[in-house]
């Protein structure tokens, strides 16, 4: 073929760059060589080079050049910088050029015929082959387990703590002491109420006997009627700071009372904040009892799964400090509210804590994390499809509305692709029920579905 830019034949003992586009012209005419490209490359050298040696050995000049310095031109293009890198740029374009030449699928002659070899073939792919099974549908969702019931503990007075002597972990009965703090400020204050009772129950005497005393003398005339009602009236005052005497007695010996801390629940102590002889507030805990024989599981569930559970429905809880064993639980509690930030409803469920017979404590704990399953329906003998060939997409997140979930999928129709819509219902570990697309005894593609296309050839592998 001939080259259209190639107008003679570069001299193959010029310059480095005469002959190196020789080489390249020698491999244009060589079989299953690209010509085109080729010439190509050796026009943009022609066009761009400022420098063309010829067969002579001197240099042909741009006459630009020429003109502007004919005597230094041959010095001035040797130290130019613009030169240099127009150069370097040059070699580079020519180099990667070359490289593209040995790998261009276009330029290779038995390119076509593997192209033709590989489309025969088909695409490799891995299938499966629908079948039908009983299937339930099961809510899965973490459990998060905490104390059944748990209680802080206050003191009311705030004075020193002269008896706590329990650590986290300690078993505690209900009504057992927890601590026991100073209470003397306490009984000096009920001693100074008591002696202020006394002498206010004097003076009233003393005011009683007046008054009775002005009574006669009022009707004798002696008295007149002020006088009188001003002796009634301290005699109303000194009763009234008596009643308010008595009440603040009494409130001061129930706080006295309450320096005695009795556990108000049976339980393990828990987050010890004070010891023996700190000084308690009544804004900071001593400690916390949780009971935990039976602990609650607190559940999240999404708005679409609210109306599919029920008060007293059986839940199974899967716990990673257990793994071969599994603890039966009851739904006891659903909020009646969503929560706003989350758009989540709590659940609660109640679980027994057994006890373990080789370390004698209790096998859950609260804290711990697992994994509820609520199973809220069962289908019998259902078309399931692998989950490995559903295929997800914007198209198809688009199209489906809420609560439902559509697939797509490759079928195997003799050795072609087919897609299917695929519109699935309950879900059982990875198999989803199907409920429109595909049937029983389809092939679905369960390796190599990414990259097919409708229509496309394949070839099923066969199973390792």
């Amino acid at each position: 073929m001939k080259c259209p830019g190639l107008s003679k034949r570069p001299d193959p003992h010029g310059s480095f760059a005469e002959t190196r586009m020789f080489r390249i012209y020698a491999r244009a005419r060589e079989p299953g060589a690209c010509p085109l490209l080729l010439c190509s490359i050796y026009n943009v050298l022609r066009r761009h080079w400022p420098v063309i040696r010829r067969p002579s050995g001197r240099m042909r000049w741009p006459k630009r050049m020429l003109v502007a310095n004919p005597a230094g031109a041959y010095i001035a293009a040797r130290r130019n910088p613009m030169n240099l890198a127009r150069k370097a740029a040059l070699w580079l374009l020519l180099s990667q050029a070359i490289g593209a030449i040995s790998i261009a699928p276009g330029c290779s002659p038995g390119h076509g015929a593997e192209a033709k070899k590989a489309e025969d073939a088909g695409k490799p792919v891995r299938v499966e082959v629908i079948g039908r099974t009983d299937i339930e549908e099961v809510l899965t969702y973490v459990a998060d387990l905490v104390p059944y019931t748990e209680v802080k503990i206050y003191s009311p007075v705030p004075d020193r703590i002269l008896y706590f002597p329990w650590k986290n972990g300690d078993e505690i009965q209900a009504g057992q002491r927890v601590a026991l703090i100073r209470k003397e400020g306490l009984d000096k204050g009920l001693e100074q109420i008591a002696a202020q009772l006394e002498v206010i129950d004097v003076q009233i005497q003393n005011l009683k006997s007046e008054l009775d005393r002005s009574k006669g003398l009022l009707k004798a005339g002696a008295i007149t009627q002020a006088v009188y009602d001003r002796t009634e009236s301290q005699y109303l005052a000194a009763l009234g700071q008596k009643r308010s005497l008595e009440a603040g007695r009494g409130q001061l010996a129930a706080t006295a009372s309450n320096a005695i801390l009795n556990a108000p629940i049976s339980g393990v102590i828990a987050n010890k904040m004070l010891e023996q002889g700190d000084i308690a507030s009544p804004q900071f805990p001593l400690c916390r009892i949780m009971a935990i024989d039976r602990l609650k599981a607190n559940l999240r569930l999404v708005e679409a799964d609210v109306h599919k559970v029920h008060l007293n429905q059986d839940v199974v809880l899967r716990m990673d400090c257990c793994p071969d064993r599994t603890f039966a639980g009851k739904i006891t509690r659903i909020y009646p509210y969503l929560e706003r930030d989350t758009r989540t409803n709590t659940i609660e469920v109640t679980v027994d804590n057994p006890i373990d017979e080789k370390t004698s404590q209790r096998l859950l704990k609260p804290g711990m994390y697992g994994t509820a399953e609520i199973t809220v329906s069962r289908r019998d003998d259902v078309v399931v499809v692998p989950e490995p060939a559903l295929l997800l997409d914007n198209e198809l997140l688009e199209k489906q509305k809420t609560g439902e979930r559509l697939r797509r999928a490759f079928v195997v129709d003799g050795d072609r692709a087919r897609a299917r819509l695929v519109r699935l219902g309950a879900r059982k570990g990875s198999l989803y029920e199907v409920l429109e697309g595909l049937a029983a005894g389809d092939k679905v593609v369960v390796r190599g579905q990414h990259q097919l296309k409708e229509g496309q050839k394949v070839e099923i592998l066969e199973a390792r």
